[in-house]
């Protein structure tokens, strides 16, 4: 457990180390949140449409015989319409995110296997070039998996409401498939993840990719569990600190105005936007670590340190040499 902590400790410094060296990438949920924009105002005006459309019918009438309202009735296909308008904005903000995940691991990718890392020039528009001309389709059909996954839950969810408790097996068969699904989507987007870093690494394809970061997850499980506890409690921690940080600042600006009668309230608004700040953009240093360990398991496959020279950093080279060593005696006990 201590090798894996040690390893996690490492990743961190080198995560931060290629933010450092590419500060603009701090900068790719701004992008994100404009796309995400222009998708959700479409999906708005779309949504707005499909509601007002329909066959007008008088409904209800008053005490004197006069129709008291008029109401659209929806046929089959704008019903359709509904569902499909909700699909494609769940695809395209899979798709959005799919973008921003491939950017950040190619943009990192290329500054972990660049030995000379002066000699680098334009990294992120260099990931930005090959998203656009190579990997769109592999975002497109990643995406496209857990958009139909998501809809599904929602059906489930659609259906599991109407029942209600007319019949407590269909219930709770509705709720293990609930249960099922739900699983079956965080895993989906959780591979998702890890194989656009390896099309960022290798340019592979979406399903070939998606194997290699299976097999990479498989072998590297342990390692791979003391990332996401460990550097997930960091990073969480970290980002409850910006928001109380904020808070407290927020508190000291307009602890003295007389006019503000319920100060919890901009105080309340203040700490969720900080959070969804912080969330945004600490989440392209959680993909820069993600990037970097997927990195560094390629560069520990692909290379071993003698005819071929590993790129990952010194500090991460003495961690090998150090796992070798520890791995070697290990050995050694359990044949006396």
């Amino acid at each position: 457990m201590r090798k894996r902590i040690a390893l996690v400790i490492r990743l961190f410094n080198e995560a931060g180390k290629a933010v450092h060296a590419m500060p603009l990438i701090i900068l790719q949920p701004l992008v994100t949140f404009l796309a995400l924009g222009i998708a959700l105002g479409s999906w708005l005006v779309i949504a707005i449409l499909i509601e007002s459309s329909g066959s007008p019918t008088m409904e209800g009438t008053s005490n004197g015989g006069i129709t008291a309202e008029c109401q659209f009735k929806k046929d089959s296909f704008t019903l359709f319409s509904r569902w499909w308008n909700l699909f494609m904005i769940t695809w395209m903000t899979q798709f959005v995110l799919g973008c921003q995940h491939l950017i950040v691991a190619g943009a990192v990718s290329i500054w972990f296997f660049t030995r000379d890392k002066r000699k680098i020039e334009f990294p992120i528009a260099l990931s930005y070039a090959r998203l656009l001309r190579y990997h769109l389709g592999s975002i497109a059909f990643g995406s496209l998996i857990v958009a139909i996954v998501k809809m599904i839950r929602y059906i489930l969810n659609t259906v599991q409401k109407r029942l209600g408790g007319t019949n407590v097996i269909c219930k709770g068969l509705a709720y293990c498939c609930q249960c099922f699904i739900w699983c079956l989507e965080k895993f989906l987007i959780f591979l998702n993840r890890n194989a656009y870093i390896e099309i960022a690494i290798h340019g592979y394809g979406f399903c070939k990719s998606a194997k290699k970061a299976f097999n990479v997850i498989v072998n590297n499980a342990l390692r791979l569990a003391a990332i996401n506890s460990i550097g997930d409690f960091v990073l969480f921690l970290a980002k409850i600190s910006i928001v109380v940080l904020t808070v407290f600042i927020g508190h000291e600006l307009i602890k003295n105005k007389n006019d503000i009668h319920h100060i919890w309230v901009p105080l309340t608004l203040g700490g969720i936007f900080a959070y969804f700040v912080a969330h945004c953009f600490i989440s392209v240093y959680e993909m820069a670590i993600d990037t970097v360990f997927i990195c560094f398991c390629e560069d520990c496959e692909i290379n071993d340190g003698l005819e071929k020279p590993y790129y990952m950093s010194k500090s991460l080279m003495e961690f090998v040499k150090n796992s070798e060593k520890v791995d070697h005696k290990t050995r050694k006990e359990r044949k006396k």
